[in-house]
Order: C-alpha cells, then sequence, then structure tokens
C-alpha cells in the first residue's frame, strides 16, 4: 500500500488559512476533511496561539486525530499550554506568547480541558521509512538523553490503513505522563538558562551568537538559535529527508525551501519581509534537497491582511500553500 501524506505546518489559530490550504490540497474541508484519494493529514504542532481561532483549530484537528482521519504532534505552543495547565516549574505563568489563549482557557475551563488532556498525550517525533517528521529537529545530543526515556514502542499495524501505520511509527512519545513530566527526564525546568533536551526538539537547540543582538521582542540575547540545516548538521540527524516547522519561513518562492537566518534574529524578518509581501496566496513547488521547513508564520507576519499555512505532498515532494484572511493577531512578534 502507498501511503500518501499531506504534513502540515504551523496554524496558529488561522483557521481561514488553514481551510483553504485543506482545499488546495484536494481535502473536502465542508465534509469532515475527506480526501479522494484517502490522503492523511499530519499535523507538525503549534495549532494554537496567536490568531483568534485556537480553540477551533485545535478541537477540528482533535476531533480528525480521534476519528483516525489524521495524526498530530507536539509543538512548542501546545507544550508550553500543557505544563502551564499541569503547572510544571518554570511554566507557573503564561508566557507573552499564550497569554491571550490562556486567558481564554480561564473563562471557559470546561471546553478547553478536552484540548489539554489530548495535547498532553501528543507525541514528539514520527520516524518514517523514508521521512523524519518533528517540530523542530532531530538533535542528536537531545535525542541521546531523552531517548531512553520517551522511545516509543514500535509495533507494525495488524488492520487499518494509512492513519495506523503512521502511528506504528511513533519514535518518541509525548514528554508528560499523567499530571507532570514523563520521570527522569533530565534538566531543570525552573531554571530558564538550563538546557532541557525534550525541550530543544520542540524549540530549537541555541549555539553561542557571533555577538549579543536583540531579538524581535528587545530582548538582549548572546545564544542563538541554530540554524541547523546550513550549519552545525554534525548535531542532527541527517540520514533523511525531513520535514519541520517552527522556524519562521515563507513559501520557498527563491527555491528556499528553510530560512537563512535563525528565528527571533532581525535579519530574518530583514530577509522574508520583502519576500513574504509579493508571495503568490496559493502556490506549489516540487521539494528541492531533503530539508522542507513549512513554517510560514513569516508571511503571517509580514502581511497585514493575509496569514498562510503551508504543506509537504509526501511522496510527491511538493510543497504547498495558500493564505486565507487574517484574523486577530495576539501577540505579534512572540517566539517562545
Amino acid at each position: 500500500m502507498r501511503h500518501r501524506l499531506d504534513l502540515i505546518g504551523d496554524i496558529h489559530g488561522e483557521l481561514p488559512a488553514l481551510e483553504n490550504l485543506g482545499r488546495e490540497l484536494g481535502y473536502a474541508v465542508a465534509d469532515g476533511w475527506r480526501h479522494p484519494e484517502g490522503r492523511l493529514p499530519i499535523f507538525l504542532g503549534d495549532l494554537v496561539d496567536r490568531g483568534a481561532h485556537s480553540f477551533e483549530v485545535a478541537s477540528l484537528v482533535r476531533e480528525l486525530d480521534l476519528r483516525g482521519r489524521a495524526l498530530c504532534l507536539m509543538g512548542n505552543h501546545e507544550y508550553n499550554l500543557v505544563a502551564w495547565s499541569l503547572g510544571v516549574p518554570g511554566y507557573e505563568r503564561p508566557k507573552k506568547s499564550n497569554s491571550t489563549t490562556i486567558a481564554e482557557i480561564e473563562r471557559q475551563r470546561d471546553a478547553w480541558q478536552p484540548l489539554l488532556d489530548w495535547m498532553r498525550d501528543l507525541p514528539l517525533a514520527l520516524d518514517l521509512p523514508d521521512l523524519r517528521v518533528i517540530h523542530a529537529c532531530w538533535h542528536v545530543p537531545s535525542l541521546d538523553l531523552v531517548t531512553p526515556h520517551l522511545e516509543a514502542p514500535r509495533r507494525p499495524p495488524t488492520e487499518g490503513g494509512t492513519a495506523a501505520w503512521v502511528r506504528s511509527h511513533v519514535a518518541l512519545r509525548s514528554p508528560f505522563e499523567g499530571g507532570s513530566l514523563v520521570a527522569g527526564l533530565p534538566g531543570d525546568t525552573a531554571d530558564h538558562d538550563a538546557i532541557i533536551p525534550h525541550e530543544d526538539l520542540i524549540k530549537g537547540f541555541e549555539l553561542p551568537a557571533e555577538k549579543p543582538f536583540r531579538d524581535n521582542d528587545g530582548k538582549l540575547r548572546t545564544r542563538v538559535r541554530a540554524t541547523w540545516w546550513s550549519s552545525a548538521r554534525e548535531l542532527v540527524l541527517t540520514d533523511k529527508p525531513q520535514v519541520f516547522g517552527h522556524y519562521w519561513n515563507v513559501p520557498p518562492v527563491e527555491g528556499q525551501f528553510a530560512p537563512p537566518h535563525p528565528s527571533g534574529h532581525p535579519d530574518l524578518r530583514a530577509w522574508c519581509d520583502p519576500l513574504a509581501k509579493v508571495c503568490p496566496e496559493t502556490g506549489s513547488v516540487p521539494l528541492e534537497g531533503d530539508f522542507a521547513c513549512v513554517d510560514f508564520n513569516g508571511v503571517t507576519n509580514a502581511r497585514a491582511d493575509l496569514a498562510c499555512v503551508g504543506a509537504l505532498r509526501w511522496p510527491e515532494r511538493e510543497v504547498v500553500w495558500a493564505m486565507g484572511p487574517k484574523t486577530a493577531t495576539t501577540t505579534p512578534g512572540a517566539s517562545d
């Protein structure tokens, strides 16, 4: 059986853009996201925050997941919400990036609790025979530390179609268990300067900056998030093609399949803003190389009126994107 997948990047509550992308990919969006070819959407996390429809997006993906019509990985924004809801040390207070969502949760706790319970159990990574899938990166030093605690048992599916087959390739399970983090995970989450390996996999690892710089929020930084696809490759698994989100990017209108500058760095905005403003509202291009970053939040931040969501069609190796009316942005520029 040839399994056909659509790997969908960061949505951040932008429901109109997601629905337009679904139609661009051939899904009957109004009919439970059915696809005539039986394709399976895989969401790479960061469903929530910033846009006005975090609840609606998370509810949609949860319903598709529970019905076996999709699979979702944990992004750093899902992680942050769950860690806050469980009172994980270091997450007792809302972050700038999720403060609006948390205020909504506190107003509608009964409605949000099933979503938080579902987010808590989302896996971190998929290791398919011909593709690696994760929210940020397969950072080898972090993998060495967390795999003994989070490695998922590999069981070939005994029945079911593409969804069951994909689930049988979960490589790392959720870092949460019950009402807290999985016992034995290294790192002190109360120390914001500590290196926490399971967080590096969904937030990206950092390296010393060539010189201090102020990020998009004005904070002085001495470390910079690694652009591992162009440097520091020796620190990342690169034995297979891989798709990821997290790092603000724009559709590859100039053949750039991952951003040339780190998230949060002012050089990134200087690069992506001009491209984002002239990017077609829909499009598709063949994937060049083996790294595809399908987080097109760079467009959403640069455009006053439109948000963008992207995907990688696999095994066709085609990057697809679509824009939709931008909803009320909650925290522009927040990157944590």
